[in-house]
């Protein structure tokens, strides 16, 4: 059982967390912040079919 409630918060935390911060903008201007902080730049596209 303990090891249940363990692992049920350590699931819950890491579903909280968050990686990354979404960059509202054009590409060129998300290129260009990137490239100032030595990033990479993620495209994210999503379609309905």
């Amino acid at each position: 059982m303990k090891k249940f409630l363990t692992l049920s918060l350590v699931l819950v935390l890491a579903s909280l967390a968050s990686a990354q911060s979404w960059f509202k903008g054009t590409l060129d201007e998300a290129v260009a912040k990137a490239k100032s902080d030595h990033k990479l730049v993620l495209v994210d596209f999503y379609s309905y079919t």
